[in-house]
Protein backbone atom coordinates (compact mmCIF):
# COMPACT_ATOMS: atom_id res chain seq x y z
CA UNK A 1 0.00 0.00 0.00
CA UNK A 2 1.53 3.42 -1.07
CA UNK A 3 0.73 6.62 -0.08
CA UNK A 4 -0.85 7.50 -3.16
CA UNK A 5 -3.08 4.69 -2.79
CA UNK A 6 -4.30 5.90 1.10
CA UNK A 7 -3.59 9.94 1.65
CA UNK A 8 -5.32 11.25 4.56
CA UNK A 9 -3.77 14.61 3.52
CA UNK A 10 -6.01 15.08 0.61
CA UNK A 11 -8.99 14.06 2.31
CA UNK A 12 -11.88 13.33 -0.21
CA UNK A 13 -9.90 11.08 -2.48
CA UNK A 14 -8.06 9.41 -0.21
CA UNK A 15 -10.95 8.18 1.47
CA UNK A 16 -12.76 7.32 -1.48
CA UNK A 17 -10.15 4.84 -2.53
CA UNK A 18 -10.00 3.62 0.89
CA UNK A 19 -13.50 3.18 1.37
CA UNK A 20 -13.56 0.60 -1.85
CA UNK A 21 -11.04 -1.97 -0.06
CA UNK A 22 -11.45 -5.43 1.80
CA UNK A 23 -9.36 -4.52 4.38
CA UNK A 24 -9.69 -2.24 7.25
CA UNK A 25 -8.35 1.47 7.21
CA UNK A 26 -7.52 3.94 10.29
CA UNK A 27 -5.43 7.14 10.65
CA UNK A 28 -4.87 7.56 14.27
CA UNK A 29 -3.90 11.04 15.79
CA UNK A 30 -2.17 10.73 19.58
CA UNK A 31 -3.07 7.26 20.47
CA UNK A 32 -7.14 8.00 18.66
CA UNK A 33 -9.30 6.83 15.49
CA UNK A 34 -9.63 10.11 14.01
CA UNK A 35 -11.11 8.21 10.47
CA UNK A 36 -11.62 4.48 9.49
CA UNK A 37 -13.26 3.46 6.50
CA UNK A 38 -16.61 0.79 6.34
CA UNK A 39 -14.58 -2.53 6.03
CA UNK A 40 -13.46 -1.48 9.41
CA UNK A 41 -16.76 -0.04 11.15
CA UNK A 42 -17.79 -3.19 9.82
CA UNK A 43 -15.50 -5.51 11.52
CA UNK A 44 -15.17 -3.86 14.64
CA UNK A 45 -19.13 -4.00 14.91
CA UNK A 46 -19.56 -0.92 16.34
CA UNK A 47 -21.84 1.30 14.18
CA UNK A 48 -20.01 4.81 13.71
CA UNK A 49 -18.58 5.05 17.46
CA UNK A 50 -15.09 3.04 15.85
CA UNK A 51 -14.04 6.87 15.29
CA UNK A 52 -12.97 8.65 18.65
CA UNK A 53 -11.63 5.79 20.70
CA UNK A 54 -8.29 5.09 21.69
CA UNK A 55 -6.31 2.11 20.54
CA UNK A 56 -6.28 0.43 23.89
CA UNK A 57 -10.17 0.39 24.08
CA UNK A 58 -10.51 -1.21 20.45
CA UNK A 59 -7.62 -2.93 20.58
CA UNK A 60 -6.47 -5.56 23.00
CA UNK A 61 -2.66 -6.51 23.11
CA UNK A 62 -1.61 -10.13 21.75
CA UNK A 63 1.73 -9.69 22.61
CA UNK A 64 3.42 -7.92 20.38
CA UNK A 65 2.23 -4.26 21.13
CA UNK A 66 -1.10 -1.93 19.76
CA UNK A 67 -0.70 0.39 16.78
CA UNK A 68 1.18 3.38 18.62
CA UNK A 69 3.20 6.40 17.12
CA UNK A 70 6.84 4.87 17.18
CA UNK A 71 6.15 1.34 17.49
CA UNK A 72 6.45 -1.24 15.29
CA UNK A 73 5.36 -1.19 11.84
CA UNK A 74 3.31 -4.32 12.17
CA UNK A 75 1.82 -5.98 15.38
CA UNK A 76 -0.76 -8.73 16.04
CA UNK A 77 -3.53 -7.64 18.50
CA UNK A 78 -7.21 -8.42 19.08
CA UNK A 79 -10.15 -6.20 17.59
CA UNK A 80 -12.42 -6.16 20.33
CA UNK A 81 -16.43 -6.69 19.27
CA UNK A 82 -19.46 -6.31 21.89
CA UNK A 83 -20.91 -10.08 22.21
CA UNK A 84 -18.69 -12.27 20.77
CA UNK A 85 -14.53 -12.65 21.62
CA UNK A 86 -13.38 -10.49 18.84
CA UNK A 87 -11.22 -10.78 15.76
CA UNK A 88 -7.44 -11.82 15.63
CA UNK A 89 -6.10 -8.97 13.20
CA UNK A 90 -2.70 -7.29 11.71
CA UNK A 91 -2.14 -3.88 12.00
CA UNK A 92 0.88 -2.36 9.32
CA UNK A 93 1.60 0.89 9.39
CA UNK A 94 1.35 2.35 5.80
CA UNK A 95 1.68 6.06 6.06
CA UNK A 96 2.73 9.12 8.24
CA UNK A 97 1.63 12.15 7.49
CA UNK A 98 1.96 15.12 9.75
CA UNK A 99 1.01 14.06 13.15
CA UNK A 100 -1.22 11.30 11.84
CA UNK A 101 -0.40 8.13 10.76
CA UNK A 102 -2.30 5.45 8.70
CA UNK A 103 -2.57 1.73 9.15
CA UNK A 104 -4.01 -1.28 7.40
CA UNK A 105 -6.16 -3.51 10.02
CA UNK A 106 -6.31 -7.47 8.37
CA UNK A 107 -8.46 -10.14 9.51
CA UNK A 108 -6.55 -13.33 10.61
CA UNK A 109 -8.73 -15.37 12.53
CA UNK A 110 -9.10 -17.70 10.00
CA UNK A 111 -5.78 -18.15 9.07
CA UNK A 112 -4.54 -18.15 13.06
CA UNK A 113 -7.42 -20.89 13.28
CA UNK A 114 -5.88 -23.05 11.07
CA UNK A 115 -2.41 -22.20 11.88
CA UNK A 116 -3.12 -23.43 15.51
CA UNK A 117 -5.25 -26.50 14.16
CA UNK A 118 -1.49 -27.89 12.09
CA UNK A 119 0.48 -27.25 15.00
CA UNK A 120 -1.94 -29.32 17.02
CA UNK A 121 -1.82 -31.91 14.54
CA UNK A 122 1.79 -31.66 14.12
CA UNK A 123 1.97 -32.09 17.92
CA UNK A 124 -0.34 -34.93 17.97
CA UNK A 125 1.63 -37.02 14.79
CA UNK A 126 4.71 -36.33 16.68
CA UNK A 127 3.48 -37.83 19.65
CA UNK A 128 1.78 -40.64 17.10
CA UNK A 129 5.17 -41.62 15.82
CA UNK A 130 7.14 -41.35 18.81
CA UNK A 131 4.74 -43.91 20.48
CA UNK A 132 4.81 -45.67 17.04
CA UNK A 133 8.56 -45.81 17.26
CA UNK A 134 8.32 -47.26 20.81
CA UNK A 135 5.92 -49.70 19.80
CA UNK A 136 8.41 -50.83 16.60
CA UNK A 137 10.71 -51.22 19.15
CA UNK A 138 9.09 -53.31 21.83
CA UNK A 139 7.91 -55.54 19.05
CA UNK A 140 11.54 -56.25 17.91
CA UNK A 141 12.79 -57.00 21.25
CA UNK A 142 9.51 -59.15 22.37
CA UNK A 143 10.68 -60.72 18.82
CA UNK A 144 14.23 -61.32 19.61
CA UNK A 145 12.93 -62.42 22.80
CA UNK A 146 10.04 -64.97 21.63
CA UNK A 147 13.04 -66.41 18.64
CA UNK A 148 15.34 -67.06 21.59
CA UNK A 149 13.08 -68.91 24.03
CA UNK A 150 11.57 -70.90 20.74
CA UNK A 151 15.58 -72.22 20.16
CA UNK A 152 16.42 -72.68 23.71
CA UNK A 153 13.18 -75.05 24.83
CA UNK A 154 12.79 -76.83 21.11
CA UNK A 155 16.15 -78.13 21.79
CA UNK A 156 15.81 -78.84 25.07
CA UNK A 157 12.98 -80.58 24.73
CA UNK A 158 13.81 -82.83 21.84
CA UNK A 159 16.89 -84.61 23.84
CA UNK A 160 14.76 -85.93 26.48
CA UNK A 161 11.80 -86.41 23.72
CA UNK A 162 14.83 -88.56 21.91
CA UNK A 163 15.51 -90.45 24.85
CA UNK A 164 12.24 -91.34 25.73
CA UNK A 165 11.29 -92.85 22.25
CA UNK A 166 14.05 -94.59 22.31
CA UNK A 167 13.68 -96.54 25.39
CA UNK A 168 9.85 -97.23 24.46
CA UNK A 169 11.12 -98.77 21.22
CA UNK A 170 13.79 -100.69 23.09
CA UNK A 171 10.57 -101.67 25.43
CA UNK A 172 8.32 -102.50 22.40
CA UNK A 173 10.81 -104.61 20.40
CA UNK A 174 10.78 -107.03 23.25
CA UNK A 175 14.53 -106.38 23.83
CA UNK A 176 14.20 -106.60 27.58
CA UNK A 177 11.28 -109.31 27.62
CA UNK A 178 8.28 -110.22 26.76
CA UNK A 179 5.22 -107.76 27.05
CA UNK A 180 1.58 -108.23 28.05
CA UNK A 181 -1.24 -107.15 25.58
CA UNK A 182 -2.22 -104.54 28.33
CA UNK A 183 1.69 -102.70 28.62
CA UNK A 184 1.64 -102.86 24.68
CA UNK A 185 -1.47 -100.82 24.68
CA UNK A 186 0.32 -98.55 26.91
CA UNK A 187 3.69 -97.98 25.49
CA UNK A 188 2.31 -97.78 21.55
CA UNK A 189 0.05 -94.84 23.13
CA UNK A 190 3.36 -93.42 24.64
CA UNK A 191 4.99 -93.50 20.95
CA UNK A 192 2.69 -91.86 19.49
CA UNK A 193 2.57 -89.14 22.39
CA UNK A 194 6.34 -88.98 21.25
CA UNK A 195 5.82 -88.56 17.58
CA UNK A 196 3.22 -85.42 18.53
CA UNK A 197 5.76 -83.93 20.52
CA UNK A 198 8.34 -84.51 18.26
CA UNK A 199 6.56 -82.85 15.59
CA UNK A 200 5.74 -80.06 17.74
CA UNK A 201 8.96 -79.83 18.48
CA UNK A 202 10.10 -79.39 14.89
CA UNK A 203 7.35 -77.08 14.50
CA UNK A 204 9.09 -74.74 16.80
CA UNK A 205 12.12 -74.80 15.25
CA UNK A 206 11.23 -74.78 11.93
CA UNK A 207 9.48 -70.93 13.17
CA UNK A 208 12.52 -70.02 14.44
CA UNK A 209 14.43 -70.74 11.69
CA UNK A 210 11.69 -69.30 9.23
CA UNK A 211 12.04 -65.58 11.16
CA UNK A 212 15.91 -65.76 10.63
CA UNK A 213 15.44 -65.85 7.08
CA UNK A 214 16.41 -69.85 6.60
CA UNK A 215 15.22 -71.79 3.98
CA UNK A 216 17.79 -74.05 2.46
CA UNK A 217 16.44 -76.31 0.43
CA UNK A 218 17.66 -79.63 -1.27
CA UNK A 219 14.95 -80.15 -4.00
CA UNK A 220 15.10 -82.97 -5.83
CA UNK A 221 12.28 -84.53 -8.52
CA UNK A 222 10.29 -87.54 -8.54
CA UNK A 223 7.02 -88.85 -7.61
CA UNK A 224 5.21 -87.42 -4.66
CA UNK A 225 2.93 -89.92 -3.91
CA UNK A 226 5.66 -92.53 -2.13
CA UNK A 227 5.94 -89.38 0.17
CA UNK A 228 2.43 -89.13 0.92
CA UNK A 229 1.78 -92.89 1.49
CA UNK A 230 5.00 -92.37 4.14
CA UNK A 231 3.10 -89.74 5.84
CA UNK A 232 -0.58 -91.32 6.28
CA UNK A 233 1.52 -94.39 7.56
CA UNK A 234 2.98 -92.59 10.19
CA UNK A 235 -0.47 -91.18 11.12
CA UNK A 236 -1.84 -94.71 10.92
CA UNK A 237 -2.02 -95.08 14.73
CA UNK A 238 -4.33 -91.71 15.35
CA UNK A 239 -6.54 -92.27 12.24
CA UNK A 240 -7.60 -96.25 13.82
CA UNK A 241 -8.08 -94.05 17.45
CA UNK A 242 -10.11 -91.94 16.00
CA UNK A 243 -11.90 -94.11 13.57
CA UNK A 244 -11.07 -91.62 10.34
CA UNK A 245 -10.68 -93.42 6.62
CA UNK A 246 -8.12 -91.62 4.68
CA UNK A 247 -8.05 -91.94 0.79
CA UNK A 248 -5.21 -90.89 -1.40
CA UNK A 249 -6.14 -90.51 -5.00
CA UNK A 250 -4.27 -89.22 -7.93
CA UNK A 251 -6.37 -87.61 -10.71
CA UNK A 252 -3.85 -88.11 -13.28
CA UNK A 253 -1.24 -91.28 -12.29
CA UNK A 254 1.40 -90.62 -10.23
CA UNK A 255 2.39 -86.76 -10.26
CA UNK A 256 6.11 -85.82 -10.58
CA UNK A 257 7.42 -82.52 -9.11
CA UNK A 258 10.66 -80.80 -7.79
CA UNK A 259 10.85 -80.80 -3.63
CA UNK A 260 12.81 -80.91 -0.58
CA UNK A 261 11.41 -84.28 0.60
CA UNK A 262 11.78 -83.38 4.30
CA UNK A 263 10.21 -80.20 4.15
CA UNK A 264 7.26 -81.49 1.77
CA UNK A 265 7.05 -84.47 4.85
CA UNK A 266 6.76 -81.42 7.01
CA UNK A 267 3.72 -79.35 5.16
CA UNK A 268 1.75 -82.65 4.80
CA UNK A 269 2.15 -83.72 8.41
CA UNK A 270 1.00 -80.29 9.75
CA UNK A 271 -1.92 -80.58 6.83
CA UNK A 272 -2.35 -84.21 7.45
CA UNK A 273 -2.28 -83.72 11.77
CA UNK A 274 -4.58 -80.55 11.56
CA UNK A 275 -6.84 -83.14 9.68
CA UNK A 276 -7.08 -85.46 11.81
CA UNK A 277 -7.47 -83.32 15.03
CA UNK A 278 -10.00 -80.90 13.80
CA UNK A 279 -12.41 -83.69 11.98
CA UNK A 280 -15.07 -85.51 13.40
CA UNK A 281 -14.94 -89.12 14.76
CA UNK A 282 -15.84 -91.66 12.35
CA UNK A 283 -15.30 -88.97 9.70
CA UNK A 284 -13.23 -88.88 5.98
CA UNK A 285 -9.85 -87.25 4.66
CA UNK A 286 -8.66 -86.86 1.46
CA UNK A 287 -5.83 -86.41 -0.21
CA UNK A 288 -5.59 -85.34 -3.56
CA UNK A 289 -2.78 -84.92 -6.04
CA UNK A 290 -3.17 -83.44 -9.74
CA UNK A 291 -1.41 -81.59 -12.33
CA UNK A 292 -2.26 -77.82 -12.22
CA UNK A 293 -2.62 -75.23 -15.06
CA UNK A 294 -0.54 -72.77 -15.38
CA UNK A 295 -0.95 -69.16 -13.53
CA UNK A 296 -0.65 -66.10 -14.47
CA UNK A 297 1.76 -65.95 -12.33
CA UNK A 298 4.17 -68.09 -13.85
CA UNK A 299 3.31 -68.58 -17.18
CA UNK A 300 5.04 -71.45 -19.00
CA UNK A 301 5.17 -73.56 -15.65
CA UNK A 302 3.61 -76.51 -14.79
CA UNK A 303 2.66 -77.18 -11.05
CA UNK A 304 1.50 -80.51 -8.82
CA UNK A 305 -1.09 -79.11 -7.03
CA UNK A 306 -1.98 -81.63 -3.15
CA UNK A 307 -5.23 -81.09 -1.10
CA UNK A 308 -5.96 -81.84 1.78
CA UNK A 309 -9.62 -81.89 3.03
CA UNK A 310 -11.58 -83.13 6.27
CA UNK A 311 -15.36 -83.19 7.23
CA UNK A 312 -14.31 -81.03 10.60
CA UNK A 313 -15.58 -77.71 11.02
CA UNK A 314 -14.37 -74.97 8.81
CA UNK A 315 -12.68 -72.25 9.27
CA UNK A 316 -14.69 -68.85 9.96
CA UNK A 317 -15.32 -66.88 7.21
CA UNK A 318 -13.35 -63.51 9.59
CA UNK A 319 -10.25 -65.43 10.02
CA UNK A 320 -9.59 -67.13 6.62
CA UNK A 321 -6.88 -64.27 5.51
CA UNK A 322 -5.47 -64.74 8.91
CA UNK A 323 -4.97 -68.66 9.31
CA UNK A 324 -1.65 -68.30 7.61
CA UNK A 325 0.11 -65.72 10.26
CA UNK A 326 2.28 -66.90 12.81
CA UNK A 327 0.82 -67.75 16.26
CA UNK A 328 -2.97 -67.40 15.05
CA UNK A 329 -5.36 -69.74 16.24
CA UNK A 330 -8.99 -69.90 15.17
CA UNK A 331 -10.24 -73.05 16.15
CA UNK A 332 -11.04 -74.21 19.88
CA UNK A 333 -7.54 -74.37 21.96
CA UNK A 334 -9.47 -77.88 23.66
CA UNK A 335 -9.04 -79.79 20.61
CA UNK A 336 -6.35 -77.73 18.35
CA UNK A 337 -3.78 -76.92 21.17
CA UNK A 338 -0.44 -76.06 19.66
CA UNK A 339 1.26 -72.36 19.04
CA UNK A 340 -0.45 -71.79 15.58
CA UNK A 341 2.45 -72.51 13.76
CA UNK A 342 1.69 -75.23 12.18
CA UNK A 343 -0.01 -73.31 8.50
CA UNK A 344 2.35 -70.81 8.93
CA UNK A 345 5.55 -72.60 8.04
CA UNK A 346 3.36 -74.63 5.65
CA UNK A 347 2.91 -71.13 3.76
CA UNK A 348 6.69 -70.38 4.09
CA UNK A 349 8.03 -74.08 2.98
CA UNK A 350 5.63 -74.58 -0.02
CA UNK A 351 6.65 -70.11 -1.17
CA UNK A 352 10.23 -71.66 -0.54
CA UNK A 353 9.17 -74.09 -3.43
CA UNK A 354 8.08 -71.57 -5.52
CA UNK A 355 4.37 -72.55 -4.76
CA UNK A 356 1.54 -71.27 -3.13
CA UNK A 357 -0.95 -72.39 -0.41
CA UNK A 358 -4.41 -71.90 -0.04
CA UNK A 359 -7.73 -72.35 2.48
CA UNK A 360 -11.25 -73.32 0.65
CA UNK A 361 -14.74 -74.87 2.07
CA UNK A 362 -14.89 -78.49 1.27
CA UNK A 363 -18.89 -79.03 0.23
CA UNK A 364 -21.10 -80.51 3.06
CA UNK A 365 -18.82 -78.58 5.09
CA UNK A 366 -15.16 -79.22 6.15
CA UNK A 367 -11.91 -77.14 5.21
CA UNK A 368 -9.55 -77.76 1.72
CA UNK A 369 -6.14 -76.66 1.92
CA UNK A 370 -4.03 -77.13 -0.95
CA UNK A 371 -0.19 -76.27 -2.01
CA UNK A 372 1.66 -75.98 -5.28
CA UNK A 373 4.71 -77.61 -6.06
CA UNK A 374 6.38 -77.21 -9.14
CA UNK A 375 6.13 -79.78 -11.54
CA UNK A 376 9.16 -81.98 -12.86
CA UNK A 377 10.10 -80.94 -16.13
CA UNK A 378 9.22 -82.77 -19.31
CA UNK A 379 12.02 -84.37 -21.18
Amino acid sequence: MTREAIDAAAPTTPRLSAQSLTQGVMRLRDGCVVWANGTLVALAARGDAVVGWKVEDLFEEAGRGLPRAGGPAAVDCRLMREGDEGREVVCRRVDVSGDAETWLVEDVTHVRRVERELLRSGRELAHALRECEALRERLRSERAEREELLSVVSHELRTPVTVIGGYNRLLLAGDVGPLSEEQRRFLEESRKSCERLNHFIGNLIEASRADKGAHVLELGQGPIEPVIEGVVAMFRPLLEERGIALRVCSEAGPCRARFDRLRLEQILNNLVGNAIKFGHRGGRIDIRTRLAETTDAAPGLRFVEVEVADDGPGVPAADRERIFEPYVQVADESRGGGLGLGLAICKRLVEAHGGDIRFRDREGGGSRFSFTLPAEPQS
